[in-house]
C-alpha cells in the first residue's frame, strides 16, 4: 500500500461504514479462523507424539507450555502495536502508520532475540521446576532449546500480523496461520517419523513452518502497510508509547496463563478423574474463548480507527455492535456444544468416569463465559484508546480476590470438586465486567472524547 489513497487506506476515513455486527463479523472472521487453526497446530503435533511414544508425549506436554509462555510475552507487543496502526490509519496519518510498525518490528525482534536466548538457556532449569522425569529432560530440553530460534520470527510474526490488522486487512493473519500449519504437518512426519527425530522433528518443524510464516507476512506487508518516507525519522516517543500500552497487555496474557495452570493444580488436588475431566472441557471452553477473541478484537480494530479519526460517537457504537456479536459467538457453539458434547467428548476418553465428570460440568463451564464475554466488549474499546492498564488490574484483581480463593475454597476444600471451579470462574468474569465499567464510562459515556493515541 505504497499509496496513501489505496482504497484500503482511505476507506475508512473517506467512506465509514455504518456500525454494524455484520461488519464486526467480517473483520472477526478470518482471525477465528487464525485462531482455531492456531489451535489445530498444537494438537496436530500432540497427536503425532502421542503416535511416536508415551515418552515422547510427555517430552512435548511439559515443553510445549514453557513455549507458550515465550510467545505470550513477546506477543504483548503486537496488541500495542495494533492499537497504533489502527488510530493512525482511522486518522489518515499513513506515514504514522510505517513509523509505528518500524518501531514495532525493531522492538519485537529485539524482544524475540531476548526471550530466545533466556528460553535457551533456561530451558533444563524450567523442566527440572516442572517436575520432568529423567526419560523425559534431554527431549524436552532439545526441543526448548531449538524452538527457542523460532520466538524472533514469532515475534515479528506477531507484529506484522497486528499491523495488518489494524488496517483491517485481518485475512493475513488467517492466510499465515494456514500456512504455518501446511507447513508443519508434513515436515512433522517427516522429520518425527521418516526421519526418526521424534520431538527433536517436532521442533525443527515448528520453526521452520514459524519461518516460512513470517517471511510470507514480511512479503505480503510490503505491498499492503505503508511506506516510510526516504529520509524521515522516528519520533523518539514512539517506542514509549508502545511500551506503554505492550508491558499491560504482556502481563495480562502471562499472568492469566499462569492462574489457568493453578486452576488445573486445583484439579489435581481433587483427583486424576477431576483432572483429565477438567483438561478435557478446558479444551471444549478453549474453543468458545477463541470465538470471543476474535470478535473482541475485531471490536478494537474497529474502533480504534474511528477513536483515531475523532469520530468518538462512532468507537461506541462499535462496542454496542460487538457485544451483540460476542453473544451471538458465545450462544451459537455453546448451543452446538451442549447438542453434540457428549459424544464428542467420548472420542477425547474411553474412561466413564472422565467423562461423566467431564459432561456433567460442561454446561457450567460454559456458562462460566457470559459475563466474560461483556467484559470482553469493555476491554476491547479500552484497548482501542490505549487504555491497556486499566484492563490489566481489572484483570489481575479479579483473579486474586475471586479466582484464585474461590477456586481453592469451593473446588478443593468446599468439596464442590469441578462445579467449584467453574462458580470461581463465572465470579471472575463478573468482577471483571464490574471493574471495567467505571473506567469505560468515564471515558465514553462523558461529554469529553477519549484523549489522541
Amino acid at each position: 500500500m505504497n499509496n496513501p489513497e489505496h482504497p484500503a487506506a482511505s476507506r475508512a476515513v473517506d467512506t465509514p461504514e455504518p456500525p454494524t455486527v455484520r461488519r464486526v463479523w467480517t473483520l472477526a472472521c478470518p482471525l477465528l479462523i487464525a485462531g482455531v487453526t492456531q489451535i489445530a497446530l498444537n494438537l496436530v503435533d500432540t497427536v503425532m507424539l502421542a503416535r511416536l511414544s508415551t515418552r515422547a508425549l510427555g517430552a512435548f506436554a511439559l515443553a510445549a507450555p514453557v513455549y507458550l509462555i515465550a510467545l505470550i510475552v513477546v506477543r504483548g507487543w503486537a496488541t500495542a502495536v495494533q492499537v497504533q496502526v489502527a488510530r493512525c490509519h482511522g486518522a489518515g496519518r499513513h506515514e504514522d502508520v510505517a513509523r509505528v510498525v518500524r518501531a514495532g518490528l525493531v522492538m519485537s525482534a529485539g524482544a524475540g532475540v531476548a526471550i530466545g536466548a533466556v528460553l535457551f538457556a533456561v530451558a533444563p532449569t524450567a523442566l527440572t521446576v516442572l517436575g520432568a522425569p529423567d526419560d523425559v529432560m534431554a527431549p524436552g530440553t532439545d526441543y526448548l532449546r531449538l524452538v527457542a530460534f523460532a520466538v524472533p520470527f514469532a515475534a515479528v510474526s506477531f507484529t506484522l500480523q497486528a499491523a495488518c490488522a489494524g488496517i483491517g486487512a485481518t485475512r493475513a493473519a488467517m492466510h499465515t496461520a494456514l500456512l504455518v500449519n501446511a507447513v508443519n504437518l508434513p515436515l512433522g512426519l517427516l522429520l518425527i517419523f521418516r526421519a526418526g527425530l521424534g520431538v527433536t522433528g517436532a521442533a525443527l518443524a515448528t520453526f521452520a513452518a514459524t519461518a516460512v510464516g513470517t517471511g510470507y507476512l514480511a512479503l505480503y506487508c510490503r505491498t499492503r502497510l505503508p511506506r516510510r518516507t526516504k529520509g524521515a525519522h522516528d519520533p523518539p516517543g514512539t517506542a514509549k508509547e508502545l511500551w506503554r500500552i505492550g508491558w499491560p497487555e504482556m502481563s495480562t496474557l502471562g499472568i492469566g496463563y499462569v492462574n489457568e495452570a493453578l486452576m488445573a493444580g486445583f484439579a489435581a488436588r481433587m483427583s486424576t478423574p477431576d483432572l483429565a475431566a477438567y483438561r478435557i472441557v478446558d479444551n471444549l471452553t478453549l474453543i468458545v474463548f477463541t470465538f470471543l477473541a476474535s470478535a473482541s478484537t475485531a471490536i478494537t480494530i474497529l474502533a480504534g480507527q474511528d477513536l483515531g479519526g475523532g469520530r468518538h460517537d462512532r468507537a461506541v457504537a462499535w462496542r454496542k455492535a460487538g457485544a451483540r456479536l460476542l453473544l451471538l459467538m458465545l450462544a451459537l457453539p455453546s448451543a452446538a456444544a451442549l447438542v453434540i458434547g457428549r459424544p464428542l467428548l467420548a472420542s477425547v476418553t474411553d474412561d466413564p468416569e472422565v467423562l461423566d465428570r467431564a459432561w456433567s460440568v460442561t454446561p457450567l463451564a460454559l456458562l462460566s463465559l457470559a459475563p466474560f464475554a461483556i467484559a470482553m466488549s469493555y476491554a476491547a474499546l479500552l484497548r482501542a484508546a490505549g487504555d491497556t492498564r486499566t484492563v490489566m488490574i481489572a484483570s489481575v484483581t479479579s483473579d486474586y480476590t475471586l479466582l484464585i480463593p474461590l477456586g481453592w475454597l469451593l473446588g478443593v476444600h468446599a468439596g464442590l470438586a469441578l462445579p467449584g471451579l467453574y462458580l470461581a470462574w463465572t465470579m471472575f468474569g463478573v468482577l471483571y465486567a464490574i471493574l471495567l465499567l467505571p473506567q469505560y464510562r468515564r471515558r465514553f459515556t462523558s461529554s469529553a472524547p477519549a484523549p489522541p493515541p
